[in-house]
């Protein structure tokens, strides 16, 4: 078995390289047209265009994986079935089993590869490429008055901000919240409804300071004994609540140029990176219903590649099916329904409709069942 195994893995990998490469090429020319009036108006050069896109290539590379991946399954097990190589073998007393299992442990690694390769590398790259984008290809717009929404900073010594907008010309933001901790444990918190810079210093107005001491305020006592009663006394620590109408803190570590700052996107964050700011974020208050689907499906996608196979080769075993072409429409179908799947889930766990669980792995677990009971009804 080992030189038929070799046989159908170079088959595979071969089909693999040159769908990727052909996906590739052809993201490339889409993209570029659609860009290219944007391009010329920013009278962006030759080599920083080729440096936006070998930034690029990372993240089409591991977005058309899974399109590739499916398309050589059928279509390397198409040609055994179709040339009878695969009869030959099951006469030979080899089972299906032991026949895909070359291409399953294949598939398997690659999906591993690609969660390291899609949480440390193509985060970076992406980022990168983002920069060209915004910096370097678009530096020339200059927005008036640019207002930022939904900004989340994390400062030094545990300090946390949130604002619902910030003018960043004015350096004036509303809705705003400002946490300290110590460790897991939240130390003082400002709420307002706007706050400025001032005088090298934050000027918070219409709000309220709490401030969380370490020790530890009586709520409740014992009914039948003067003693504390561990059913009936709950402890909280002890709290100060002070509402002001003004109030000017220059011991606050977030300067202005951290909130214009340009914050990473999902996309651009590696898993632990994407885990932190998901922790910080909810130890907060904050929402995060879009943040934990996209962290979930930081692994939950890339286990597709092994996903698709296994659903694939059943369907590429068929004698009744071969031809490139049809690999080629069936591959589309099947990747057309796992991404239109896989993007319903992302929006449900965004509405918060789906736990970012289920959100991010039901088109999956769906996949996995379908070519499970796929492989068992196969002729083996």
């Amino acid at each position: 078995m080992q030189i038929l195994d070799k046989y159908l893995v170079r088959q595979f990998l071969f089909v693999l390289l040159f769908s990727l490469m052909a996906f590739w090429s052809i993201f490339l020319v889409v993209d570029l047209i659609e860009h290219l009036d944007k391009f010329i108006d920013k009278r962006a050069s030759f080599f920083l265009v080729l440096r936006y896109y070998f930034y690029y290539t990372p993240y089409i590379l591991v977005l058309s994986l899974p399109v590739a991946m499916l398309l050589s399954c059928l279509f390397s097990l198409g040609q055994l079935s179709k040339h009878n190589e695969l009869l030959a073998m099951k006469t030979a007393g080899i089972s299906l089993y032991r026949i895909l299992l070359p291409l399953f442990v294949l598939s398997l690694l690659i999906s591993l590869l690609v969660v390291g390769f899609g949480g440390y590398l193509v985060p970076l790259t992406y980022h990168k490429m983002m920069e060209i984008k915004t910096v370097e290809i678009e530096k020339g717009r200059k927005e008036k008055n640019p207002l930022l929404t939904d900004i989340f900073v994390q400062g030094e010594g545990g300090q946390i901000f949130h604002l619902a907008t910030y003018d960043s010309k004015k350096k004036m933001g509303t809705d705003a919240l400002m946490q300290k901790f110590k460790g897991n444990r939240l130390k003082e918190e400002i709420r307002a409804k706007r706050v400025r810079w001032e005088n090298e210093g934050w000027l918070f107005e219409e709000g309220v300071e709490r401030i969380f001491s370490d020790s530890s305020a009586q709520l409740g006592r014992s009914n039948n004994s003067d003693k504390l009663s561990s059913d009936s006394v709950s402890l909280k620590p002890a709290e100060k609540y002070k509402p002001f109408d003004r109030l000017f803190r220059l011991d606050l570590k977030v300067k202005p140029e951290a909130l214009v700052k340009r914050q990473k996107k999902p996309d651009e964050m590696g898993y632990l990176e994407l885990a932190k700011y998901v922790k910080l974020k909810k130890r907060s208050g904050q929402r995060v219903a879009k943040e934990s689907t996209d962290l979930h499906l930081k692994i939950a996608f890339p286990l597709v590649n092994f996903i698709i196979v296994l659903f694939g080769a059943p369907l590429a075993a068929n004698p009744k099916r071969s031809g490139l072409a049809i690999g080629f429409a069936i591959s589309l179908f099947i990747s057309f329904l796992y991404y239109t799947l896989i993007r319903m889930g992302q929006s449900l766990g965004y509405s918060e409709k789906l736990p970012p669980f289920l959100a991010a792995w039901a088109a999956n677990i769906l996949f996995v069942i379908l070519g499970t009971v796929l492989l068992i009804k196969a002729k083996k």
